[in-house]
């Protein structure tokens, strides 16, 4: 498999959520992704191209399983699964989903196994990377999922259009995201009207 993504930084990233869950514990602040809100508008965006009831989606990055929670909120019937390179996360979800798949997985180094209706990234690959090119780490995620992908994939990220940047997080150029996704498919929608400071981008088959 691909060799785009650094050991490294995957080290690093993994680092930094063991941290953050033994300062927090198996909580929405170990993720930094910001409120419980703010997870929502993402969610609501992602869930927004569901068009099959009782959908398989896989979730990447799935964390502690909060979309899986928003679609049950909503009253969207679907069969989740999850993959997570932080291990307590696939412990937490195999006990909090029962019916759902969950993996410790990087699909830069053992692929996607199988084939999802919808495959979902919320939150996923905003960490800066020291020894990986994060554009180019994100381009290749996009094409492996899509692959995937029986109807839809859709990702969330930061956006270059801020008004305040961190240091540990990278902020991804939407119109050069835009401009590969249509190299994959031709039906691709760009969103930038769920967060203030991120978008979506959004491939259908």
């Amino acid at each position: 498999m691909s060799d785009i993504y650094s050991n490294n930084d995957k080290e690093m990233v993994l680092a930094r959520y063991m941290e953050r869950i033994k300062q927090s514990g198996m909580t929405i602040d170990s993720l930094n992704s910001g409120s419980v809100e703010k997870q929502h508008a993402r969610h609501e965006a992602h869930a927004a191209i569901f068009s099959k009831d009782k959908a398989s989606v896989l979730d990447i990055g799935c964390g502690i399983g909060q979309f899986s929670d928003y679609l049950t909120l909503k009253g969207i019937a679907h069969q989740y699964n999850g993959y997570d390179i932080v291990p307590d996360y696939i412990t937490y979800c195999k006990e909090h989903f029962p019916e759902g798949h969950f993996e410790v997985r990087n699909v830069f180094e053992q692929g996607i196994e199988g084939e999802y209706d919808y495959i979902v990234l919320s939150q996923v690959l905003n960490n800066r990377f020291r020894d990986s090119d994060n554009m180019q780490v994100m381009k290749e995620m996009m094409r492996i999922c899509f692959e995937k992908t029986k109807v839809a994939l859709s990702i969330d990220m930061m956006s270059t259009y801020v008004d305040f940047r961190s240091d540990e997080l990278f902020y991804y150029q939407p119109e050069e995201i835009f401009s590969y996704a249509k190299s994959l498919t031709n039906r691709v929608a760009l969103r930038h009207d769920a967060r203030p400071y991120e978008f979506l981008i959004q491939l259908f088959r």
